[in-house]
């Protein structure tokens, strides 16, 4: 039943993406939308295809991708372990959760400046902003989780004596797997959310260092275009991935 019902959302929409596209190539056609400032999906797959081989989008699509994997694996990890143990160690919390809100509503765009100081033009510095968009839903997500177990499983993993990190392996982090997915499927979408924004740091390939170079240089729209929706496009295919994991992890606690 559940699986069926996760199909007929995936239908309903691929057919909302469908209708969407539909409709901005229609406005296009009909002369709704001015096609030399917005092209149509077709169009602008076309155009964007003769001025660049599918090879340097393949790449693009490569290196963003490695980045957004890299900086979520280290925002993850981190979130994880922090937010779990500000929940279950009230001591370490009184420190981390006052620290945690005053950094959580900078924008990763700010922290551009310092990534280039601390870590320089490579790599680092870009995992390290995307890092900084997936930290803070998934550290706040495991607290929430953490902080929120039943009493009544507290009580009864007591009554058969378990303690300290046995009951916050055996009890704790299962009970709190729900709210860390969620957490991790937000994470993942900011994870793209701040691509542009890493790959602005001397960036010689990427889908963000594309269309910001499209931009800057005076070239194709289309490319613009098209480099958005593979941003969108990659982020969806991931997410559905990351969602099909989640499930099957959950599952084991949760009863599918």
């Amino acid at each position: 039943m559940r699986s069926g019902s996760r199909m007929g959302d995936a239908m309903w929409g691929l057919a909302g993406i469908l209708i969407v596209l539909a409709a901005w190539e229609l406005a296009t056609r009909l002369g709704a939308i001015d096609p030399t400032i917005f092209p149509g999906p077709i169009a602008a797959i076309r155009s964007a295809a003769q001025r660049l081989p599918a090879s340097v989008f393949l790449d693009n699509m490569a290196w963003s991708l490695f980045r957004v994997v890299g900086g979520f694996i280290l925002g993850a990890v981190a979130g994880t372990v922090i937010g779990f143990a500000a929940g279950w160690y009230r001591g370490f919390g009184y420190f981390a959760r006052p620290l945690i809100e005053l950094l959580r509503p900078i924008p990763p765009l700010a922290w551009i400046p310092l990534a280039i100081i601390w870590f320089g033009l490579g790599e680092p510095s870009k995992f390290f902003i995307v890092f900084l968009g997936a930290f803070f839903p998934i550290v706040t997500s495991a607290y929430h989780g953490i902080t929120h177990v039943d009493p009544s499983l507290i009580r009864a993993s007591r009554s058969f004596g378990l303690k300290g990190l046995g009951m916050l392996f055996h009890v704790g982090i299962p009970a709190s797997a729900p709210d860390l997915a969620t957490g991790l499927r937000i994470g993942w979408g900011l994870s793209f959310g701040v691509l542009v924004a890493a790959e602005l740091i001397a960036a010689n390939r990427g889908l963000g260092f594309m269309i910001m170079n499209e931009r800057t240089s005076g070239g194709s729209v289309s490319v613009i275009i098209v480099g958005i929706l593979l941003i969108g496009l990659l982020n969806l295919v991931t997410d559905a991935a990351l969602a099909a994991f989640i499930r099957r992890w959950i599952g084991r606690w949760h009863g599918g």
